[in-house]
Parts: C-alpha cells; structure tokens; sequence
C-alpha cells in the first residue's frame, strides 16, 4: 500500500504541475495578446498624432503660399501701373524740355 499511496502522490503531483503549467502559459498568451494590442493601438495613435501634425503644417505652408502668391500679384499690378506712370512723366518731362528749349532758342 505504500507504494500505492506513493504513485497516487506522484500522479497528483503531476497532474498539478501540468494544470498550473497550462492555466500559467495561457494567462501569459492572454497577457502578452493584451500588451501586443495595446503597443499597436499606442503606435497607431502615435502615428496618427504625427500625420496629423504633418498634415497641419502642410496646410499652413499652402496657405502662406497662397498669400505669398497674392502679394506677388499685387506687386506685379503695382509695377505695371508704376511703369504707366514713368512712361506718362518721361513723355510730358520730353514735351516740357521741347517747350523750354523752343523758349530759350530765339534768345540765342
């Protein structure tokens, strides 16, 4: 009986072992299943935060870009109607030194 007693121990004993051995390697799948979805929930977000940043500023460059295109325009109307300007200031400044130079001729 002794050996009996023995044996049946043994067994228990095993039988323990595998049971806790199992019930721990599948609470560490759950756990490292858990912490994998969560690190690539965290990246994703991570991700998303970055993109969104890249996407911001983007939007900004564009828009002083657009500013910096409208100025430019406006800059270009403004030397044209200088040009104008230059160009009607020459043509009387050219009619006025005719005029003193017909003036200042018969004193001559």
């Amino acid at each position: 009986m002794t050996i009996e007693i023995s044996i049946l121990l043994t067994g228990l004993s095993v039988a323990g072992a595998l049971y806790f051995g199992l019930s721990t390697k599948r609470r560490n799948e759950k756990n490292d299943a858990k912490e994998d979805t969560e690190k690539a929930v965290d990246k994703t977000k991570r991700e998303t935060e970055n993109n969104t940043q890249v996407m911001v500023k983007l939007e900004m460059i564009s828009d002083d870009l657009k500013e910096i295109k409208s100025e430019n325009r406006n800059f270009r109307e403004d030397i044209s109607a200088l040009r104008e300007r230059v160009a009607k200031v020459e043509s009387s400044l050219k009619s006025y030194h005719k005029r003193l130079d017909g003036e200042q001729r018969p004193e001559e």
